[in-house]
C-alpha cells in the first residue's frame, strides 16, 4: 500500500484540535552555518510633528505623523553603517532627532538594516526543506550604527497568491519601500526613535511556497506545519543574530529582558496563534523568551468559518446593522481554492484526494489554480495579487470564459475538468461584482458556493446534522470518504480546542468582516472558558452595541470576565473598525497615523506586560 494511504489511515480518528503530524515537534538542534545570507538593505523611517489645537480647551498640542519608510537601497556589506543624512547638529548620540522640513516641521528618521536569508526546516512529509525568511534589524538614528533591540516580533504575514507580495520580495522593485503593506507595517517595529519604543528585532518567513521556494505548494491553513516552519526561522535568526553581536558585523546584544511576540492579520493572526500553540507545546517558551500573540481577525476555526458562508446572512452582532453577506456566498472567492487546495497538496488526511472532489467544473475553468500557481513565475506581470484574481473574476462574469484542462490524480491518472461557459453563466456564479471609478466604490466579485462547489460538498456543508448533533453540540466525523476527511482535515487546523495559553493572547476582529467571520473569534471564547477576559471597553451594561453586547449576542461572553486589564489573560478589541476584512486589517496598523497608537501596538505593548495576580 501506497505509505501516504499508510498515513492517512493512521490518521482516521484524529481528534477535534488534535495536530495532526506530531512528529513536526521534533526540532533538531541549531546550527548557525546553515544559515545563508542572500541580500542585506537599509530602509529610513521618517516621521513629523503636526500642531493640532483642542476644540474644547483651545491648547495647542503637538502629535508625531508617521511617514512610513522613505526610502530603501541595497547595500553591499553588512557592516556599512546607514547613509542617512544629519539634518541638524546635535550632541545626543542616540535620541537624535532630525531637523527642520522646508515647513518648518521637526523630522525624526531611524531606520532599519533588512537581511534576507535561507534557513533549514521540514516540509509535510517531515523531509528537509530550505525556506527563506526577511530579518529587520534596527539602528539608531541617522548613521549612528545599530541598535539594541528591545524585543523579537514574530512577524507573520496575511494571505497572498503572488510572491511578489511575500516578506523577502520587499526588497525588490515595486514592491520595496511600500510601507502601507502588511509587510511594511510589521517592519515599523524596527523602528528606534523616542516615539516608537519598545523596538524589535523582527522575523518574518515567506512560508512554504513562497520566497525561494515559489515553486512548492504552499500549505494555507495547515497551522501545525506553517507553525514548526515560522518557529525554524526565528531560531535559525536568533542564532544568526547571537552569533554576530559583538563581532565585525557589530550587531548589539539584545536587551537583557527581551521578550518575543508572534504578531499578524488574516492569515498572520491564525499563524500568530499556530506558533503560540506550538512554541508552548513544544516547551519552546523559555528558550524564546515568549510573552504570547497579537491576532487580528484570524481563522482560528475553520469548520465554524465555512459553516458562516453557509448559513450566515449580513449577523454583525451590531444591533440591526448588517454586512453584505448572504448565506450560501463567498465575498473572496479565491480563498476556497485557497483553503482546499492547502488541504489536498499538504495536509495528510487529504493526500489521497483530488480538488476537483470539491470545486466544480464551472469554477474550475476560471483557472483559479493556475493564477495561484503562477506565484512561481519570475516576473511580476506573469503573477496574480489576490486583487488581480478579482478582477479576473468580474471579467468572466462579464464576457464568459473557456478553459479545459486535466488536473493530475493523487495516485496515478488525469482528471479532465473545466470546460466553456458564457457570461450569464459566470454571472450566475459571481452574482455581484464592483469596480472603483476614480475614487469612489471598491474591487469585489460574491460567488455563490452551489456554483462553485461540487452537488456533493456543497450538500455536506449545508447538512446541519453533519456538523452538530441533537443537542447542538459540535461532531467530527468517524466515517471515512472525501467530505469526512476534509472535516476531519479541517478540524485538525482548529486552533481554538486542544490546549489552553499559558501567556497572553490578544484580539483584534471586525464584526463586520465577511472574509474571516467574527465567528472564528467567538469560538475562541467559547472553548477556552477559564481565562480572564478583558473586553475593550468594558462595560457592565451588556444591552447597549458595544463589545460586550456583540458577544453576548454571538453567545460568546466570557465565563471570566474583568475590568482590568492588567489581571487578564485575553484581552479582545473589536471596537475599531465596522469595515470588511481589507478594511479592518488597515484599521489594525494603521488607525490614526499617530505613532505608537495603533490596535497592533497598543496590544503588543499589552502583551509586553504580562499578567499580574
Amino acid at each position: 500500500m501506497n505509505p501516504r494511504k499508510i498515513l492517512l489511515l493512521s490518521m482516521a480518528f484524529t481528534a477535534m484540535g488534535t495536530w495532526a503530524q506530531s512528529a513536526l515537534g521534533n526540532l533538531p538542534e541549531v546550527n548557525v552555518n546553515d544559515v545563508e545570507i542572500m541580500s542585506v538593505s537599509e530602509i529610513e523611517f521618517s516621521s513629523r510633528d503636526s500642531i493640532v489645537i483642542d476644540s474644547v480647551t483651545g491648547r495647542a498640542d503637538t502629535l508625531i505623523i508617521d511617514e512610513g519608510i522613505t526610502s530603501i537601497k541595497p547595500i553591499d556589506e553588512a557592516t556599512e553603517q546607514a547613509r542617512a543624512p544629519r539634518r541638524s547638529p546635535s550632541t545626543s548620540d542616540k535620541d537624535l532627532y532630525g531637523g527642520l522640513t522646508d515647513a518648518g516641521k521637526q523630522l525624526i528618521r531611524s531606520g532599519a538594516y533588512l537581511y534576507t536569508y535561507k534557513y533549514p526546516s521540514v516540509d509535510a512529509d517531515g523531509n528537509k526543506v530550505i525556506l527563506s525568511a526577511l530579518m529587520g534589524v534596527p539602528r539608531w538614528q541617522l548613521n549612528m550604527g545599530f541598535a539594541a533591540p528591545s524585543n523579537v516580533l514574530i512577524a507573520c504575514h496575511e494571505t497572498i497568491t503572488s510572491n511578489w507580495e511575500c516578506p523577502t520580495s520587499y526588497n525588490n522593485g515595486d514592491n520595496g519601500g511600500d510601507w502601507k503593506t502588511g509587510v511594511g507595517m510589521m517592519l515599523m517595529y524596527t523602528r528606534y526613535d523616542r516615539t516608537r519604543q519598545p523596538c524589535c528585532l523582527v522575523i518574518m518567513p515567506d512560508y512554504e511556497g513562497y520566497g525561494i521556494t515559489a515553486d512548492r505548494a504552499h500549505p494555507y491553513l495547515y497551522q501545525e506545519l506553517t507553525a514548526r516552519q515560522v518557529v525554524d526561522a526565528v531560531r535559525y535568526g536568533l542564532a544568526f543574530y547571537n552569533a554576530n553581536v559583538g563581532t565585525g558585523k557589530n550587531f548589539d546584544a539584545l536587551e537583557s529582558n527581551w521578550q518575543s511576540v508572534s504578531l499578524g492579520y488574516s492569515q498572520g493572526g491564525s499563524v500568530a496563534l499556530a506558533v503560540h500553540k506550538f512554541i508552548e507545546q513544544n516547551g519552546l517558551d523559555t528558550d524564546l523568551h515568549y510573552a504570547g500573540s497579537v491576532c487580528g481577525d484570524g481563522p482560528y476555526d475553520p469548520v465554524a468559518h465555512l459553516r458562516y458562508y453557509i448559513t450566515d446572512n449580513g449577523e454583525t452582532y451590531d444591533g440591526s446593522k448588517k454586512t453584505k453577506h448572504e448565506a450560501g456566498t463567498v465575498s473572496m472567492p479565491i480563498v476556497m481554492p485557497l483553503i482546499l487546495k492547502g488541504m489536498c497538496d499538504s495536509n495528510p488526511l487529504m493526500r489521497q484526494h483530488s480538488i476537483d472532489e470539491y470545486l466544480s467544473d464551472k469554477f474550475l475553468a476560471t483557472g483559479s489554480l493556475q493564477m495561484i500557481e503562477a506565484k512561481k513565475n519570475p516576473n511580476k506581470a506573469d503573477q496574480f495579487s489576490t486583487d488581480d484574481v478579482t478582477k479576473r473574476y468580474v471579467w468572466q462574469s462579464k464576457h464568459g470564459v473557456t478553459h479545459a484542462f486535466t488536473l493530475p490524480r493523487p495516485y496515478g491518472g488525469n482528471a479532465a475538468v473545466g470546460g466553456s461557459f458564457t457570461a450569464a453563466q459566470m454571472s450566475d456564479m459571481f452574482y455581484y461584482t464592483s469596480t472603483p471609478f476614480l475614487i469612489f466604490g471598491t474591487l469585489a466579485a460574491y460567488g455563490k458556493l452551489s456554483e462553485m462547489l461540487t452537488p456533493d460538498c456543497y450538500t455536506y456543508f449545508t447538512t446541519k446534522s453533519n456538523f452538530e448533533d441533537a443537542g447542538g453540540n459540535r461532531v467530527t466525523p468517524t466515517g471515512r470518504g472525501f467530505m469526512q476527511d476534509l472535516h476531519r482535515a479541517l478540524e485538525s487546523n482548529n486552533l481554538t480546542v486542544g490546549w489552553t495559553p499559558k501567556h497572553r493572547v490578544a484580539f483584534y476582529h471586525s464584526s463586520y468582516d465577511t472574509v474571516v467571520p467574527f465567528v472564528n473569534l467567538c469560538s475562541f471564547v467559547k472553548n477556552q472558558p477559564y481565562l480572564y477576559y478583558y473586553i475593550q471597553p468594558e462595560t457592565d451594561d451588556i444591552t447597549t452595541e458595544t463589545p460586550s453586547y456583540r458577544l453576548q449576542q454571538a453567545g460568546a461572553y466570557p465565563l471570566w470576565p474583568t475590568g482590568d486589564p492588567d489581571k487578564a489573560d485575553v484581552y479582545i478589541n473589536d471596537t475599531n473598525s465596522s469595515d470588511d476584512h481589507v478594511g479592518a486589517g488597515k484599521d489594525f496598523f494603521m488607525l490614526g497615523e499617530v505613532l505608537g497608537t495603533s490596535p497592533d501596538y497598543a496590544l503588543f505593548k499589552w502583551v509586553l506586560k504580562k499578567k499580574t495576580d
